[in-house]
């Protein structure tokens, strides 16, 4: 059976740790090239073009950094290495790759920065605020309590990520039935009064973030089809169905957080049960 001497020469501490810097580093990189190729192509060619490209990309980084490492630091045998370790070397060497590519994205998202800590998120359609970023991994709070932890790849490969805490405003959008004999004028009129009433929908807002809001509504004027004030917020109620049995409303309104949007909306649908029994108005 051949000796460890057969393939590697003396190492010293200093060039054993010089060997375990390279790896990682290696993997690091190899990660990040992938990750940059695939944002510079996306948008240029298609996805059966770029991504094979990046993993390219990727494995040859990995396999230079790795050649240099064994062959030029600790001086290992490297054909006759990988002859006697076979695939025992590649399972010893797979796991770590992981890891490593969570190390890079976590890198990525350190100098990106699509979200912040206390930011409110949304991925994979769960509401979340994001309590700690991490270089491995990240971990959210859902809405309901639990803390989810999310390897940080996972943001740079599948998962779309809507952060409500960099946006000004958020549009609701509900439906109402109301019986076809019942005053559909007075019914949108009450509905617009309810929504114009509540404080925590636009055009109520505190001063800082309207300050926001008006500057993003802010248009250049050949773009004359949109309204250029916050009047373009303003609560809406639109029919949207009529029959012989009822008439369907549906009503748009904006608000500024997110994380309250639940109480708001049973707010609303509180004040509109009173609201309509008071006019005579019956729900379709």
């Amino acid at each position: 059976m051949a000796e460890i001497s057969d393939f590697i020469g003396e190492v010293s501490v200093e060039r054993f740790l010089l060997f375990l810097f390279v790896i990682i580093f290696t993997f690091i990189l190899g990660s990040l090239s992938s990750i940059l190729v695939r944002r510079f192509m996306k948008e240029r060619v298609r996805a059966i073009i770029y991504k094979p490209i990046s993993k390219i990309v990727m494995y040859s980084v990995y396999a230079l950094g790795l050649f240099f490492a064994f062959n030029n630091i600790i001086h290992f045998n490297v054909p006759a290495g990988l002859a006697a370790l076979g695939v025992l070397g590649i399972a010893i060497l797979l796991p770590a790759v992981p890891v490593l590519q969570n190390i890079a994205a976590g890198i990525v998202l350190a100098f990106e920065r699509p979200f912040n800590e206390e930011d409110i998120v949304e991925i994979n359609g769960e509401l979340c605020k994001v309590k700690d970023i991490m270089l491995r991994k990240t971990r959210l709070r859902a809405m309901d309590g639990r803390i989810i932890t999310i390897p940080n790849i996972v943001f740079m490969t599948s998962a779309s990520i809507i952060n409500y805490s960099r946006g000004e405003f958020i549009k609701v959008s509900l439906n109402i039935d109301i019986a076809a004999e019942s005053d559909k004028s007075k019914a949108i009129q009450v509905i617009q009064s309810i929504c114009l009433e509540n404080p925590n929908i636009l055009p109520h807002v505190p001063e800082k973030k309207l300050n926001a809001i008006t500057k993003f509504i802010e248009v250049p004027k050949h773009f004359f089809a949109i309204p250029k004030n916050i009047k373009m917020l303003n609560p809406q109620v639109m029919i949207k169905n009529v029959n012989k049995d009822k008439v369907s409303l549906e009503i748009w309104f904006w608000i500024w957080d997110i994380a309250s949007k639940e109480k708001i909306v049973s707010s609303f649908y509180d004040k509109l049960i009173q609201e309509f029994a008071k006019e005579g108005i019956k729900f379709g």
